[in-house]
Order: C-alpha cells, then structure tokens, then sequence
C-alpha cells in the first residue's frame, strides 16, 4: 500500500526504508504514526508523520545517498546534534551514520537516490553542493520551493495512489523528481560550446527543438532535454526562444502541459478515470495552481473538460 498507518511506533519504525536504523520511542503519544511510500525504477521516497518524540539511529542503505528534510514542526527535530528549520536538510551517503532526533510530531520526508543518478544530479557527496558536513542549510527560497513540491507529490501518494498506476505516470515522476532534487542543491548541466565551434543559427535552434517536442509528444520534457535536442546552452536555448517565441522556454513546455492534458482529458472516459490521475501522468502535481491556469486558457475547467468532450 502506498500509505500505511500504524497504532505504535515500533511497527512505524520498522516499515521505515532506505536505511538501517535503529529506533527508541520517547513520548508521548500525540497522534498516529504514518508512511507513505512511492518507487520507481531509480529513486524512492518515503514520507513520515512522527506522532511523538523518538529517536532513530543508523546508516543509509548502499547503493546511493539519502536526502532528509522536515516539512512540518521542523523545530521539534535535531539532526547529527543540529536543530532542523524549515531551510535544513540533510544529505547521507552509505558510509554516513546519522542520528535523527525530535522533541515532539513533525513530518518528513526523505528521497533515496541510487548511484546510477548521482553523476547526472551532481550529487556525489555533501561536499558536491559546496559544503564540508552532512547538514545542509539551503536558501530560503529553494527550501521552500523543494518542501512545497515534494509535500504535493506525498499529497497526491497519499490520497490518489491509483495516479502512478501507469508506467507513464512513473516515467514523468522519475524525471521531474529528478529535476527537483537537482534544483534544490543547487546542480546544473550547461552544456557549452567545443572551441573554435560557429555559434548555431537560431532557426536552426527553433527547428531542432521543436522536432525533439514532435518527437517526444507523450513524454515529460525538460528544458535540458529541449537544448541537448538543439546543441547548444540552455542559456541560449532561452534566448533564441524569446527571440521566436517571446516566451522562455520553461514558460513553453508548461503550456505544453497544459495543451498534453487537455487532449488527454478529451479522449478520457470519466467513469474509469479522474483529472487528478492524468494530471499527474504529466507532471502536475499542483491541482489548484494546473486548474486556475487552465481556465484562463480555455475558458472551462479540466473536469468540465473530462465530462463534456468537443
């Protein structure tokens, strides 16, 4: 089951994945223990409601590092003998020996991603992401954009797990998980121009990115996917977009989200399937934000979509 609720802690602890722990309960008891869990082929995470003080010990599985980060009572928690905030996280390779303490309930969550990914995330070790010690303190405004994001995928594990049935729903959250630890550490892939090589036309750039779109009509792109597509700099890809288009192409592939679900939610059959599953089978973890933009664009929302086909 992706979510699983349990009436003490010693069976919460012991459903706990992705790493070897051991576990003490200090009370009291505030309210009920809970995990839900979401895997696909090369990352998993888990998410935790803590309904009381505790502490757990231990070491990460191997095979890759591990991302820690409370998202509610974040205070209530110590991490390696630091007070957690909103902005603190801590990343733990397989040779790290970690220790996890809170005070009081908190919520968490923690991704686990495999070595296969690291070189592709700029994740190695701590140091990667330019600091000595495990404990990471992000900039307010990526660790509130990392919390949010990864509070509305549990939001979705949670309440609509039939979302991530499809391996295509899988794929897309594979890829934009990815996209997201990637951002909230601070990782970048620019590709860069060989020496000597004659800057490529920017038609020439529009064309090739526009056949990877074509190409890859189903898929969850990315706007390094769109500039490897066209061999150039995502910092030039920008340009030639706003030169063309007069929108950047983040701005681009999110309406093209929009335009992938709409044919979608025209094609669907209500009585087997709900916005909230397609949605996701694109990227869309945020509901309320995915059915504001929609109606501004066309005029009706997504469930009028879904019901009244054209």
């Amino acid at each position: 089951m992706p979510t699983q609720t349990f009436s003490s802690f010693d069976a919460y602890s012991a459903a706990v994945q992705q790493a070897n722990v051991r576990a003490i309960f200090l009370g009291p008891q505030r309210t009920n223990w809970a995990l839900s869990y979401l895997t696909m082929n090369n990352l998993s995470v888990q998410w935790g409601q803590d309904g009381g003080a505790n502490i757990f010990q231990g070491s990460v599985d191997p095979g890759g590092v591990m991302i820690f980060m409370a998202t509610q009572n974040s205070h209530a928690g110590r991490g390696n003998g630091r007070q957690f905030d909103p902005s603190s996280l801590m990343v733990l390779t397989a040779d790290d020996e970690f220790c996890i303490a809170a005070t009081g309930w908190n919520r968490w969550f923690s991704v686990f991603v495999p070595n296969e990914l690291l070189s592709d995330l700029n994740i190695t070790s701590p140091a990667s992401v330019g600091l000595s010690s495990s404990f990471i303190q992000l900039e307010s405004i990526r660790a509130e954009r990392f919390q949010s994001v990864m509070v509305q995928l549990g939001s979705i594990v949670q309440r609509i797990p039939v979302a991530f049935d499809s391996s295509a729903a899988l794929k897309t959250t594979e890829r934009k998980l990815a996209e997201t630890v990637r951002e909230a550490l601070g990782g970048h892939r620019e590709l860069t121009h060989p020496p000597g090589r004659h800057a490529v036309p920017r038609s020439q750039i529009i064309r090739m990115a526009m056949n990877c779109v074509d190409e890859r009509a189903d898929e969850y792109l990315l706007v390094e996917d769109l500039a490897i597509a066209a061999g150039v700099s995502e910092r030039t890809l920008r340009t030639a977009f706003r030169e063309y288009f007069g929108v950047g192409p983040v701005r681009y592939l999110r309406r093209r989200i929009l335009e992938q679900t709409r044919q979608a939610l025209r094609g669907a059959d209500p009585s087997v399937t709900t916005v909230a599953e397609i949605a996701t089978r694109f990227g869309v973890w945020e509901f309320g934000r995915f059915a504001q933009d929609y109606r501004l664009l066309y005029g009706e929302l997504p469930s009028e979509t879904l019901h009244h086909p054209h």
